[in-house]
């Protein structure tokens, strides 16, 4: 999420880094100020780099999951429909794999979310 990119900004600089505290995201799960050891060593193999999303087009995407594909995504596993649906992943001509975890929402802060999409 937006003011949690420990990943990005690692990969950015070649080597692990700490983050200040971001603020507050709906993203619980990915609120990492600093990426494991093992994560980034394989994400820099890879020769990526990181992206974010704010929590709007979070919601978004899980309002979308819902919707089209009757998938209860905690916001945490949507933020990867949220990056593609936002154009902050090139996917012209390209074979691409999202993933989209987590039913880890209880019903009242899903219903939260769906209302605020």
């Amino acid at each position: 999420p937006e003011g949690f990119n420990g990943m990005g900004s690692s990969l950015a600089h070649g080597a692990i880094e700490t983050m200040p505290i971001g603020p507050k995201s709906i993203c619980d799960g990915l609120m990492s100020r600093r990426p494991g050891d093992a994560p980034f060593a394989a994400v820099k193999t890879a020769g990526v780099h990181g992206i974010t999303v704010d929590d709007q087009s979070v919601r978004r995407a899980m309002r979308i999951a819902f919707e089209r594909m009757k998938l209860v995504l905690e916001p945490s596993g949507a933020a990867s429909i949220a990056a593609l649906l936002g154009g902050k992943v090139d996917v012209k001509d390209k074979t691409v794999l999202v993933v989209a975890t987590g039913g880890n929402v209880s019903l009242a802060d899903f219903m939260a979310h769906m209302n605020h999409a």
